[in-house]
């Protein structure tokens, strides 16, 4: 997934507008065993990796979940 994946996949719920209800929502991450993680910190990260400089592939975007934020809530949408 590219970040204009994530950009026009939001942009489809606010309709580009800001200050609605969706845009304050909180947003979660789905663990491997169907939990949900409060989200913690979103880092941009550099890749070091030799002919990737100046190109996308020389960027990354992390989404990191709270080490204990894990919610007792089951995601509606997990497949085991």
């Amino acid at each position: 997934m590219r970040m204009r994946d994530i950009q026009m996949y939001l942009s489809k719920f606010t309709n580009g507008n800001k200050g609605t209800a969706i845009s304050d929502c909180e947003v979660f991450l789905e663990m491997e065993n169907g939990k949900l993680a409060k989200i913690s910190n979103i880092e941009l990260q550099e890749s070091r990796l030799i002919g990737k400089i100046n190109s996308s592939s020389a960027w990354r975007v992390v989404i990191k979940a709270e080490r204990n934020g894990l919610i007792l809530l089951q995601s509606t949408t997990y497949k085991k």
